[in-house]
């Protein structure tokens, strides 16, 4: 039987693949455009016995087969449809699928990484489900790139802009199935900021990172991808205590943090990991703003507003700050408050102190970081009156209370 005589289920940049029941029971066989010699042979065998050898949801091909007519296939599981499939025919997934779909992508690609192996073209096309609905990712076999090419410009609306090489391509490649996924479209280089109500900020704001044209700006890693689309959301537990915070000067006026020593229970996970403990509950509304860099005259100490009794009482501002983006020597901080609030960006390193910085209506920063060390944010902001912060965030694996 030929596998044109199978269902066509799509094809690739370099082959076309097809379903066919056999007496083993239904299988997928991507047939390639020509023969397949015994040196390359020999390493597509080889790397396929490494992608074996990984853990993760990998489809790895069964079988390298080779047809009368001479061409090459290779015979795999039967998936039952693509993520291009899906959001094509039923539009873009709900936020908490997504998330699961990243965790899953996120982690297989983070052990592949690990391992030495680089997908290099992740697309929609190539993230397929089993009948299960446990999503797989396709084509990891580079060695049949160069040798049959059908289709150049396959799926380039998903790929990095500097090519198919290093693990940055494949951060790249997971921002644009996630963006995909939230919108049915793909990251056009003049595309808007993303934007979905229902999402939460962590993911748009790492979708973003992952998406940066310079692959410098990305995540470190996709072992750091992998934690933040895993972590979860700050149980009230944990921040509920208060700690005696000392407000002093710092160098040009900025707020400095002195943080009391306090004992805290032992995190849950890693207990070797140390706890760092991070205040400013009340900073910009107990602590002069004394004079913002740029700024010509001092910004006068915030007051506290007058009680009032009202029987419609408007709802607290919010200020929400996404999952920091760690680079190494620097993080990125991005976070969402209403317009006309000024912000303010707490540091804590687990040496005692908390640095705060004014960044009036910022609502993004890059904050120089030591490699070494694990380090707790949060974002205050104020109208001059009341003061609200957002949910501290840890980078690795810091516990940060309050």
């Amino acid at each position: 039987m030929r596998p044109e005589d199978g269902e066509a289920l799509g094809s690739g940049s370099a082959g076309a693949v097809f379903a066919l029941s056999t007496d083993e029971g239904d299988v997928a066989c991507k047939v390639f455009p020509g023969r397949l010699y015994e040196r390359t042979r020999l390493r597509l065998e080889h790397e396929l016995e490494r992608l074996s050898a990984l853990d993760g949801q990998i489809l790895v091909p069964e079988a390298i087969e080779e047809l009368p007519d001479g061409r090459c296939a290779l015979r795999s599981e039967l998936c039952t449809r693509s993520l291009l499939d899906l959001v094509e025919s039923t539009g873009p997934l709900p936020v908490a699928d997504t998330l699961v779909l990243g965790s899953a992508i996120a982690a297989t690609l983070a052990r592949a990484h690990e391992a030495g192996i680089v997908h290099g073209r992740l697309t929609p096309a190539n993230v397929l489900f089993r009948a299960s609905g446990e999503p797989v990712i396709n084509d990891f076999e580079r060695t049949l790139r160069p040798v049959f090419v059908r289709d150049l410009d396959h799926g380039s609306d998903f790929l990095a802009p500097e090519g198919p090489h290093g693990e940055g391509a494949d951060l790249y490649g997971l921002g644009a199935v996630l963006h995909f996924a939230l919108t049915g479209l793909p990251p056009g280089p003049d595309r808007p900021e993303l934007h979905r109500v229902d999402a939460p900020i962590d993911l748009l704001a790492l979708i973003e990172n992952l998406l940066a044209e310079d692959p410098g700006s990305r995540p470190a890693g996709m072992a750091v991808v992998e934690e933040i689309l895993i972590a979860p959301a700050p149980e009230p537990s944990t921040m509920d205590e208060e700690l005696p915070v000392e407000v002093s000067r710092g160098v040009q006026g900025f707020p400095l943090l002195t943080i009391e020593p306090a004992s805290a229970p032992e995190p849950r996970k890693r207990s070797t990991w140390p706890v760092l403990v991070i205040g400013a509950a009340t900073v910009l509304a107990t602590a002069a703003w004394f004079l913002i860099p740029g700024s010509p005259e001092p910004v006068p100490q915030a007051q506290p507003s007058p009680e009032k009794t009202s029987t419609n009482p408007k709802p607290a501002p919010r200020v929400e700050l996404a999952a920091p983006i760690d680079h190494g020597s620097m993080v990125e901080l991005a976070w969402q408050a209403p317009a006309g609030f000024d912000s303010a960006v707490v540091v804590a390193d687990g040496t005692g102190e908390a640095k705060t910085t004014i960044v009036r209506q910022q609502r993004t920063m890059k904050v120089p970081v030591d490699p070494g060390r694990k380090y707790c944010f949060l974002i205050q902001i104020t109208d001059g009156g009341d003061v609200q912060e957002s949910a501290p965030r840890p980078i690795r694996g810091a516990v940060c209370r309050k």
